[in-house]
């Protein structure tokens, strides 16, 4: 035999019976009691917080007020039809199911008729959100203007999905969430009603579950008395909904404070294994850690939990700690979404929270070995370049070595970039107004200005750079967008040379215009105390830049080979494979040229 649920058995049916809504209730009892109702309300909230119950104990308020004059009792024949359904003046529509506009003609057309029993006709449209553009138009006049027996109630939880013709022409009454303590203590009045054994503790769990909906809560309860009968304890709550009790969530709490890495594996480990939920596990653990910072922050009116365990946590946690362990939580939340195994995220995610400095040691040690392996690059490059300048003769005059430094040819050149055109490089002979010297030394060309700085610079700047991509991903979201695939690839004087994993155009013209040029040079300076600029390096080009360079190196090779004069050799740099370019572009993005 079918028995009535309890969200449907116990559903409000006076005013004297809503909880958590007095806002609601004080509003619609002024407007009957002094006459000033309005001809549509848009009743607006989260799901099983009572619209579609006020609607109804609104209809039966109104037709009762104006024949008996009272609010009280709410229990005549009329209200007696309207809470069973059978009133053919109080008309409920489903929106969902009838979102056309032949369905809100035919309301318009019955909508002039007089109503039969009650006083006023009501019409209640449940998740109005869901009709149509056509039918939210072929709304309007009839709920701008309609019949002085008319009352319209819009009941949706998107209102910003109504369009503001309609909010213009209603008055909206927004429903809230309820509070743990209200739906626990309606948890317990309907579990003496029906003579459940319902534990304190496990009220609160129900409680806290319902995410501030009663008819969530009542939900629940229904399911566990039907799995335990008329005695319900904190256990059997979890057993059903996979959580973990508080003694353990506390032990785990305790081990991160401490920074127990191996403790926190264990029992994040023999929790999962023993079947808890890993999201209701998360859950559990943001509720015991937003506890613990009310009672660090003094606001123990807040707090649910049994103190005496809180005292014990917040004798091993500062609140800093606690407000980055709840940042660290509410990231894996959000990243669960996208994770196949949460509960290998959790203990991931929960290690690196306990174990910072190992995750930093690593950072730098692949730092160390990058710079190591930069410097022996540099030193073999510079080796070759001298093995290959070396003079035939040993007695040719040389000047002393001025600069241990990567030796750079002293060119000539345009500062624009090659893009296609041939360009005309002077090159000084390596003999050219060399000084006399006694010294048997190999010639040194002259050293750029604009030459790169010392390793160790570089070397800093890439170190700081993930935490100064992080300063700007709290400061400055659109900045952070276009560098957080960024890289350091080179510092060149007071210039940090970077690359990004996509240059797309739209990015580089942001980070041409000057509010992006002033932040940038700010957090530069805030971050490594010095005067420093941003330029981005083009990963195509700088390979062109490379081959035209290799090129200029063998014709000024052969050229100071063949000649012997001391006249200034003009080289001619091969044009780029533009047409190669193209084709390369075309086959990545499955295109044509047309």
């Amino acid at each position: 035999m079918s028995r009535i649920t309890f969200y449907r058995k116990y559903r409000s049916q006076h005013f004297s019976e809503l909880v958590g809504q007095e806002h609601i209730v004080q509003t619609l009892t002024n407007a009957i009691t002094n006459q000033r109702l309005s001809h549509a309300y848009i009743f607006s909230g989260p799901r099983g917080t009572g619209k579609t119950s006020v609607a109804r104990i609104f209809a039966k308020a109104v037709n009762t007020y104006e024949k008996e004059n009272q609010l009280d009792k709410l229990d005549n024949e009329v209200c007696e039809r309207i809470t069973i359904g059978n009133c053919v003046d109080v008309i409920e529509i489903d929106a969902a199911s009838n979102t056309g506009v032949d369905n809100i003609r035919e309301l318009k057309d019955n909508v002039n008729f007089s109503p039969v029993e009650c006083t006023y006709k009501f019409y209640i449209i449940d998740e109005v959100h869901m009709l149509s553009t056509g039918a939210f138009n072929a709304l309007l006049k009839t709920l701008e203007e309609p019949p002085s027996h008319t009352i319209f109630v819009l009941a949706t939880t998107e209102p910003h999905k109504i369009p503001i013709t309609i909010h213009s022409r209603c008055q909206h009454l927004r429903f809230r969430n309820l509070t743990d303590q209200e739906i626990k203590q309606q948890l317990l009045t309907i579990a003496e009603k029906e003579t459940i054994t319902l534990a304190d503790d496990a009220a609160a769990i129900l409680a806290r579950n319902a995410s501030g909906c009663m008819r969530d809560g009542l939900s629940l309860l229904d399911q566990i008395y039907s799995f335990t009968g008329e005695t319900i304890s904190g256990d059997d709550v979890n057993k059903i909904l996979g959580s973990c009790n508080l003694d353990h969530l506390c032990q785990l709490l305790d081990a991160i404070y401490t920074n127990n890495s191996d403790l926190v594996l264990k029992l994040l480990t023999d929790v999962l294994k023993a079947g808890v939920n890993p999201l209701q596990f998360l859950k559990d653990i943001m509720f015991v850690s937003e506890q613990l910072l009310m009672a660090q922050s003094q606001c123990e009116e807040f707090v649910t939990i049994d103190k005496d365990q809180l005292k014990q946590l917040t004798e091993k946690a500062t609140l800093d700690k606690t407000v980055k362990l709840l940042d660290c939580l509410a990231q894996i939340e959000s990243q669960t979404r996208w994770f196949l195994n949460p509960g290998l995220l959790l203990q991931i995610r929960l290690m690196q929270f306990v174990n910072p400095d190992t995750n930093k040691n690593e950072v730098a040690k692949t730092e160390q070995q990058n710079t190591t392996t930069q410097n022996q690059n540099i030193q073999s490059s510079t080796s070759t370049q001298r093995a290959e300048t070396k003079p035939a003769s040993s007695n040719k005059p040389t000047p002393p070595i001025q600069n241990t430094a990567k030796p750079t040819p002293q060119y000539h050149t345009n500062s624009s970039k090659p893009t296609g055109f041939k360009q005309t490089i002077s090159i000084p002979k390596p003999d050219q107004d060399i000084p006399n010297n006694s010294n048997n030394t190999q010639p040194t060309p002259a050293v750029s200005s604009t030459q790169v700085s010392g390793n160790g610079d570089i070397a800093e700047v890439k170190h700081k750079w993930p935490e100064f991509l992080e300063i700007i991903k709290k400061e400055h979201l659109g900045l952070y967008t276009i560098l957080r695939s960024s890289q350091v690839v080179a510092v060149d004087n007071n210039e940090v040379v970077i690359t990004l994993e996509q240059n797309i155009q739209f990015f580089m013209e942001k980070l041409t215009e000057e509010t992006y040029q002033k932040a940038i040079q700010t957090y530069l300076q805030q971050q490594f105390n010095k005067p420093l600029t941003l330029k981005v390096s083009d990963r195509q080009q700088g390979a062109v830049e490379i081959e035209m360079v290799s090129a200029v190196s063998e014709m000024v090779k052969t050229t100071t080979d063949e000649s012997g004069s001391d006249a200034i050799q003009e080289v001619k740099i091969p044009e780029p494979n533009t047409e190669q370019s193209i084709n390369d572009i075309v086959t990545l993005f499955e295109g044509k040229i047309l």
